[in-house]
């Protein structure tokens, strides 16, 4: 069952969107109507439609709020941390069956939905539950979903779920196969530790070829024509560093893998709230990682002179067939070896912000310059308390 919560980054200054996710369940985390639910274990099973019916196995745990779930579908297993009622942010891990450990985390902040009784009634694998219709608006969208359904037993545990679509009737939704109210342990619900470990998501996918000319080391400093936000950016080739600090305590960190699909990205402020970490080969069908969605880089034939350098414009285009990302993009003006000294990022509304280049070293970088501040990867942080 998925109840979509489309999830970007916008990194404006750079003219790159980063997804956190092609889409997020807001069922990742089960719905409470109460905070007296007892622990429990649940072993489901979820129905998708996707051209035809699939089904694979969900198995919930649930500790004083908290809550695991585990869904086993074909080529990926997916888990899922979070508190419905008093944490409003939700942990994603998934590692597919070619991956010996997990392979991508995201941390997503999620609205509580308009909630409603339908008066309704059933049973499931003998628990007589009452539904409750439930309704998500998309935060960057404003738009609701469609409404989907939850079965809540008598104490308040979910033991059915089923997504309203007219032209697809019950196609979607989970089945209670087994509910045991048993003791739960606090470390049956907490996410390993290493998702939160840098080392982690970092660790070299393989030996990468020597620098190319346009790819030099450095250092550089940019702030924005006409405010006050900040850039830091560092590269070590394959590796590159985008740091932007604002008004409001804006925090935005990419630190990235240039030749693979595998970084970090952070966004924190008053109002954004996400974490995406991910490790893999870059796919060879896909030019790009899931850091830069850079489609093509576009000479525009027009050179400019900043801090005593020559750079050359180019035109960064995105992924136009994303309509989440349609219209974004980015021109920057480059040195010969690779040293941004301008920029200007473009969004789908049409808002822009330009930055240039205010101090540039050109250095030897190393990685450990260019890991994320520990505060913004402290579990605490995020709201969770982590295990083994």
């Amino acid at each position: 069952m998925k109840r979509r919560v489309v999830a970007c980054v916008f990194w404006l200054a750079a003219g790159i969107v980063v997804p956190l996710a092609d889409t997020a369940k807001a069922d990742d985390v089960p719905f409470f109507a109460s905070r007296d639910v007892p622990d429990y274990e649940a072993s489901m099973v979820v129905r998708e439609w996707w051209g035809q019916v699939i089904t694979f196995p969900r198995l919930v745990l649930h500790h004083q709020g908290w809550t695991k779930v585990e869904e086993v579908r074909p080529a990926v297993t997916t888990i899922s941390y979070g508190n419905y009622l008093d944490n409003d942010l939700i942990l994603w891990i998934d590692k597919g069956d070619d991956q010996e450990d997990f392979g991508v985390a995201i941390i997503l902040k999620f609205t509580p939905p308009e909630v409603r009784e339908t008066g309704d009634v059933a049973i499931q694998s003998g628990e007589v539950c009452k539904w409750w219709e439930l309704v998500q608006t998309v935060q960057e969208e404003g738009v609701k979903q469609p409404p989907w359904r939850s079965c809540l037993s008598s104490d308040g545990i979910e033991v059915g779920t089923k997504e309203l679509f007219s032209e697809i009737p019950d196609a979607n939704g989970t089945e209670l196969v087994k509910l045991e109210r048993r003791p739960v342990a606090e470390s049956e619900v907490r996410p390993p530790k290493r998702i939160f470990e840098p080392a982690f998501w970092l660790k070299p996918l393989r030996d990468y070829p020597d620098r190319p000319a346009d790819r030099v080391d450095f250092e550089a400093k940019m702030r924005m024509v006409g405010g006050q936000s900040e850039i830091r950016l560092l590269r070590h080739y394959p590796w590159r560093l985008e740091e932007r600090r604002g008004s409001g305590g804006l925090v935005q960190f990419k630190l990235w893998n240039e030749l693979e699909d595998q970084g970090i990205a952070i966004s924190t402020s008053d109002d954004q709230y996400r974490f995406e970490a991910r490790r893999s080969p870059r796919a060879p069908a896909y030019p790009y990682t899931n850091f830069d969605k850079t489609m093509a880089r576009i000479d525009l034939k027009r050179n400019e002179a900043h801090l005593g350098e020559t750079c050359t414009w180019f035109e960064l285009t995105s992924d136009l067939l994303n309509p989440v990302v349609k219209n974004v993009g980015k021109t920057e003006c480059v040195t010969p070896d690779g040293v941004p000294l301008k920029f200007t990022g473009l969004d789908a509304s049409g808002a822009s912000e330009s930055f240039t280049a205010v101090e540039v070293k050109r250095r030897p970088v190393d990685l450990k310059e260019m890991l994320p501040p520990s505060e913004l990867m402290e579990p605490s942080t995020w709201g969770f308390t982590v295990g083994d």
